[in-house]
């Protein structure tokens, strides 16, 4: 029970500014890390050629879709050529088409099923180039149509899909998922480019012992909440998940960027409540002596959300 409460607190402490930092971010207002990551966003905006003009929802869609496209098929490639390319030590072969083609399309929908076992059936190229980058673009995809969604919600234009996608990754996911990789590894989670060792055990026979950059990918499943992992019992194996704290880390990621969406739509919403009560202001041409702003939380909306969610959470953490 400690255990459980403990891990729901650090998510409460944790999910309320992270979603006050996801607002700024979807709204493009000023944060603390402005002066790191704008001058890594232009650098892909001029490389890409993204020049970031307002989409329609139609063209928000498309986008969406078209690029998700061109990254299928660059993964199916990988997959299917995986053992001519590099970082391949074990010497791993290329994955059969028809599970090369599910793999891919999973991966792409944030879906994850794993047909595979991966510590045998793919090499650190393809893990680190189709399943770990599929993780971040799978999970960036979703937050973008999400972020569009709430920004239509609130009466705002959709935004820039290319625009969204670049700002969710390098403001987001990566550096979380950095410093969750830290955390997993100070937890004894390998991280390395290595082939796998064989070691003799206790009974005098002898094991291959599988490792690689199991870190990196473990941070960016549970906090893209993707599935699968890099070994094919994923994190009930010690390598994926070593000790408790390891666990409560990787519980606690899962839930922190869900969270935080619903309190980044609360934001949102409270803006246009905000707007609509300074027009009425500005159409009576008075203000009201000592009416302080409020400090926002969650908002009215984002909290209805926020405890229908805890409800339904509680229901089935009693029933477990």
């Amino acid at each position: 029970m400690l255990q459980i409460i403990l891990t729901l607190a650090i998510f409460v402490i944790l999910v309320i500014p992270m979603g006050k930092y996801m607002y700024h971010i979807a709204t493009k207002q000023k944060t603390f890390a402005d002066k790191v990551f704008n001058p890594i966003d232009r650098c892909i905006y001029k490389v890409c050629g993204i020049k970031g003009e307002d989409m329609g929802w139609k063209k928000y869609a498309l986008t969406l879709l078209l690029v998700n496209a061109v990254m299928v098929f660059v993964g199916y490639a990988i997959l299917r050529l995986q053992s001519i390319l590099f970082l391949n030590p074990n010497g791993i072969s290329n994955m059969e088409p028809t599970l090369s083609f599910n793999t891919i399309i999973s991966f792409m929908t944030n879906t994850n099923l794993q047909h595979y076992s991966g510590e045998s059936g793919l090499s650190y190229v393809a893990q680190m180039c189709v399943i770990i980058f599929m993780m971040f673009t799978s999970a960036a995809t979703g937050y973008a149509a999400c972020m569009a969604f709430c920004r239509g919600l609130a009466g705002k234009k959709i935004g820039n899909f290319y625009e969204d996608m670049v700002r969710i990754t390098t403001r987001i996911l990566i550096p979380a998922s950095f410093i969750v990789g830290l955390l997993l590894v100070s937890q004894g989670t390998p991280q390395t480019l290595q082939g796998n060792f064989t070691i003799e055990t206790l009974e005098g026979n002898f094991q291959d012992i599988a490792v690689g950059p199991v870190a990196a990918l473990e941070s960016i499943k549970h906090l893209g909440t993707n599935g699968g992992g890099f070994f094919g019992a994923n994190s009930t194996t010690p390598f994926e998940n070593p000790t408790v704290i390891s666990n409560i880390i990787e519980m606690i990621s899962m839930m922190l960027l869900p969270g935080a969406c619903v309190v980044t739509f609360g934001h949102m919403l409270h803006d246009k409540r905000k707007e609509k009560k300074a027009e009425k202001v500005a159409m009576n041409a008075q203000v009201l002596p000592g009416t302080a702003q409020k400090k926002v939380i969650f908002g009215r909306q984002g909290a209805v959300v926020f405890g229908a969610m805890a409800i339904i959470f509680l229901i089935g953490l009693t029933i477990c």
